[in-house]
Order: C-alpha cells, then structure tokens, then sequence
C-alpha cells in the first residue's frame, strides 16, 4: 500500500515540482524575450530580394549593409518611416503547431514533438526594427533609427519534464538556458567614398560612424535548473540570475569596400559592428531567484515545507556589452529587367540571429515597370535556416512604397518555423 502511495504522491508532486522549476527559469527567459524589441538588419528592398544587399542596396538601402556604395549613390533621398517584425523558431513548424493546438497527444505524438526540438535547445528569436529618419544627399547619408535584440533559449529538458513527467531514478537537468535583449536608439553619419577609378572600374571605400543611446538591456547571467525523481524521495534546485540596465550610451562602426568592374558587375565587402561598445550605467540591477526542494515523499504531506524559494534584488555597477559582429560578400549584375544579387554572410560569434554558420543570400528585382518592381529571394544556412522572400516596391512620382514578406524555416508555407514583414516609405530625388 505505501508503494502504490509513493507511485501516486511521485507524480502528483513531481509535477508540482516540476511546474515550480520550469517556472522559475522560464519566467526569467520570457522576461528577456517581451522587452527585447530587436534589429531586423536591413532594408525592406533587401527583405524581398532574399537578404541580398551589400552589393545592391545604393542611397539610404546602403547605410544599412555597406556605405561604400554611397559613392555609387545619386540623388537626394528621404526615409520617412520603416517598420519590420520576425519572429522565427529552431523547432516548432506552422503544421506541427496546428496538429498539436487543442488535440490529445499520445505518446507516439509527445515523442515525435520532442524529436522536433534538437539537443541544444528550443531557440526563439524575435526581431523589430523602426527606421524614424533618414536623409542622403550623394555619398553622405544621415540615419536615426531603434534598434536591438532579442533571443531565449529553453533547454530540451523542460519539454521532456513537461511531456512525458518525471521518471523514476532520473535526473532532468535545464542549464542549458540562457537569453538577451537589448533596445537601443542610433543616429549614424555615413560617407562612401571613389578609392581608384579607371574607364572600366571603381573602387569605393564606406564607413558608418554610430552613436548609441542605450534604452533598456538585459541578460542571463546564470542559469540552471534540476529535477531527481528516486524510491524514497523526490528532490530539484532552480536557480536564475539576470541584470539589467535602463539606460546607457556608446558608439559603433560599420566599414565597407565596393568594386564597379567589367560587364555590369558589382562586388561588396562590408564589416558590421566591426567595433562597438555600449556602457549601460543606469539603474542597474541584479535580479535572483531560486527555488530548493527535497524530502518530498509519501511521509512529508507539507509541500509547502519541502520547498523554499527566495527572490532577492539589488543595485550593482555599470557594465558594457557589444553587438554581434558580421562580414557580408556579395555581387550583383542586370541581365536584361532582371538584377540578381548574391550574398555571403558569416557572423563571429553565435548571438541571436548572428551566427557562425554561414548564410546564402540570392535574390532578384524584376524591373517591369519604372513604377512596379516585384521582388524575389532565397536564404539558407545561419540561424533561421532555410527561406523564402517577396516583395514589391511601387514608384509614383518622387514617393516610394516598399513591402515585404519572409518564410522562416523553410519553402513549404505549412513547414515555416518563423514568418517577417516589412514596409517602409520614402521620397527619392
């Protein structure tokens, strides 16, 4: 009778436990991911043309992914407003979240969930960025925008725990769980400039210059969690620490290289955030919170008593961060009404949606009319794998109208894992 006892208590209060571990930490790792508004690097031309863009994008487009075209650039633009959302996952696919909404799952289909999501983790990244202003006159470009970042990770453990419950003589453990987010505002003077230039070639040079205004930053600074299910007791620890700022200043800059050569093509090299720094020096603060239990069995029915938490906060010093650093290549020519363009980019480090794994960009803007150009790219490789793009540019007069659409994750609308849009306006001179 005391067996058959423990066997109901060990569930019943296993997954008590286990709601109290995931909570701590998850609460922590959303608190990273909803403030975190984030930069969706580029233009909206580039959104619909697969990413593409360090040898494309001229006027205002070029601040963005190389200010050496600038030199290229003509005319006087003005950026009125731009606005983009993506929100992408590594797991979870718009048919798999349609199948398991609402329905019983049974164990066949708990497995074939946990099967979705790779050993590291379940990886979110959620990317907003709003262009305010923007004005360029020839080589110089003046640009204001808000910009940042956010990404969480959950580890594999909390969807096995939550699936399939705690197991008897097993130890679930959820340190692999970490997040950022950071919303800064940047006001950035950029120039390209003519290097060499013969009557076949040019070769240009471009730096952006960035001042950051820091308006919020947080980050996981420790994270872990377990849960031990045995005979004669269930016991767990989870632990989160995050900091945190409400402001701070800094500086950032972009540099870049563009080659005109024979036959109409263009070469682009460019290196974003090659150096930045942010100090984040106000109203920082240290945020802890754990959560002990132990001695929980068939004898203990206070489970109050066997589990102890604690939130405590308090005031530390001023700290600095800096934003992921990438190396774009790419080209682009005109065969006919046709620009195709290619990218090649390669992150330094693995921070929200810069990675280490490389990522292919093609793409191509079909110039139909001089007031309709549809837009069309592919994307694969880096962090959102797998992608498809339209978009649509509309001239009429001096007024420009772009817009944008992107799959995340793959070809298939029902497999994308993510899903971006964009729009922007602008007057072009």
């Amino acid at each position: 009778m005391e067996s058959r006892n423990f066997t109901k208590m060990r569930h019943g209060r296993g997954k008590a436990l286990a709601a109290i571990t995931i909570l701590a930490t998850s609460l922590a790792l959303l608190g990273i991911l909803l403030p975190g508004t984030a930069l969706a690097q580029g233009s909206v031309r580039s959104w619909g043309m697969g990413g593409t863009g360090v040898a494309s994008a001229r006027g205002l487009d070029a601040v963005n992914f190389n200010p050496a075209n600038l030199a290229f650039s003509e005319g006087f633009s003005v950026g009125l407003a731009t606005a983009s959302v993506d929100v992408h996952n590594n797991s979870i696919s718009l048919d798999r979240y349609n199948e398991i909404t609402g329905a019983y799952l049974d164990t066949a289909d708990k497995q074939q969930l946990l099967n979705d999501i790779p050993d590291a983790g379940f990886k979110l990244d959620a990317d907003v960025n709003a262009s305010v202003f923007g004005l360029q006159s020839g080589s110089f470009a003046m640009t204001f925008n808000a910009i940042g970042a956010g990404s969480g990770n959950l580890d594999k453990d909390y969807f096995d725990l939550v699936l399939f419950g705690n197991q008897l003589d097993e130890t679930v453990d959820f340190s692999n769980t970490y997040g950022e987010g950071y919303a800064l505002g940047s006001a950035a003077l950029s120039y390209g400039g003519v290097l060499r230039a013969s009557d076949s070639s040019r070769l240009s040079y471009g730096f952006s210059a960035k001042y950051l205004y820091g308006i919020y930053e947080m980050h996981v600074e420790d994270a872990y969690g377990n849960l031990y299910t045995g005979m004669d007791e269930i016991k767990g620890e989870a632990f989160v620490s995050t900091v945190s700022s409400e402001g701070g200043q800094g500086y950032g800059l972009d540099l870049g290289l563009a080659l005109q050569a024979a036959n109409g093509w263009t070469l682009g090299l460019s290196l974003e955030n090659i150096y930045t720094n942010v100090n984040w020096d106000r109203n920082v603060q240290v945020n802890e919170y754990r959560v002990d239990a132990a001695d929980i069995n068939a004898i203990n029915d206070d489970l109050s008593s066997a589990v102890a938490n604690s939130d405590t906060s308090y005031a530390s010093a001023s700290y600095s961060t800096t934003l992921p650093r990438e190396l774009r290549f790419g080209a682009v020519n005109r065969f006919g009404p046709l620009d195709v363009a290619f990218d090649y980019v390669q992150g330094f480090e693995n921070r929200g949606v810069t990675s280490t794994t490389p990522r292919f960009h093609v793409g191509t803007e079909w110039l139909l009319t001089g007031m309709i150009h549809p837009r069309f790219g592919l994307a694969v490789g880096g962090v959102a794998g797998t992608g498809a793009s339209a978009g649509l540019g509309l001239k009429l007069g001096f007024w420009q109208l772009d817009l944008a659409a992107v799959s995340r994750g793959g070809l298939d609308p029902n497999k994308t894992k993510g899903v971006a849009f964009a729009a922007g306006t602008s007057l072009v001179f």
